[in-house]
């Protein structure tokens, strides 16, 4: 019976720990100490544990909050687009995070399906933790085309239209087959998933085009 006691006690114990890890996510280290080499010397005798702690148990150090940046949701033809550029570049070099430029304009369904889209949750997520977002107004094609013409052929791909640059304005991914021109057609889980993929591709083909 001692015997029996003793392993429900083992047992006991064991799935307290389990219970204690699944709460803390996992993110723990055992508590304990180690056995003692063969032919430990003071530091060790055989059949006695050592001194040597294997770890404490602990939550690994949360994350620092990220600071959301905001997310626009119209294309203003009276902003000063040159200027907001060079503004979000700026804060690019601050904080490392790309920025992303929409071209795109009111009178255009797509741009205001666009914008729809960009306000659901998980884009606005997305944009607001990872990116500096400029929405650029075009007019009907006669408003920032110097500006745009940096970056996109908007004859060929229409609007709106994303690219997406690094803080030193180089341009990393860009609009080259009109994908986001029949926006209205555009699921916001497809929108969420391809700003995440432009996020990891770092130099891709559009980069090493320029």
């Amino acid at each position: 019976m001692t015997g029996l006691r003793a392993a429900s006690r083992a047992l006991a114990w064991a799935l307290a720990v389990l219970v204690l890890g699944g709460c803390l996510g996992g993110c723990v280290t055992v508590v304990g100490r180690g056995r003692p080499a063969a032919g430990a010397g003071a530091a060790g005798r055989p059949g006695q544990p050592s001194d040597e702690s294997l770890g404490l148990a602990r939550p690994f150090l949360s994350l620092p909050p990220v600071t959301l940046d905001p997310v626009p949701d119209s294309y203003d033809p009276a902003a000063d687009a040159s200027d907001d550029v060079a503004r979000a570049l700026a804060a690019a070099r601050a904080d490392g995070r790309p920025v992303l430029l929409d071209f795109g304009s009111a009178w255009c369904e797509d741009c205001r399906a666009m914008s729809a889209l960009v306000d659901t949750p998980g884009v606005h997520q997305v944009l607001a933790r990872n990116y500096h977002t400029v929405a650029i107004d075009v007019g009907h094609f006669d408003h920032n085309l110097a500006l745009a013409q940096r970056y996109v052929d908007l004859g060929s791909v229409g609007i709106p239209a994303l690219v997406e640059l690094a803080p030193d304005g180089k341009l990393l991914e860009g609009d080259s087959d009109g994908r986001f021109a029949n926006a209205r057609a555009l699921a916001a889980d497809q929108l969420a998933d391809l700003l995440v993929d432009w996020l990891y591709s770092g130099a891709g083909p559009a980069a090493a085009q320029h």
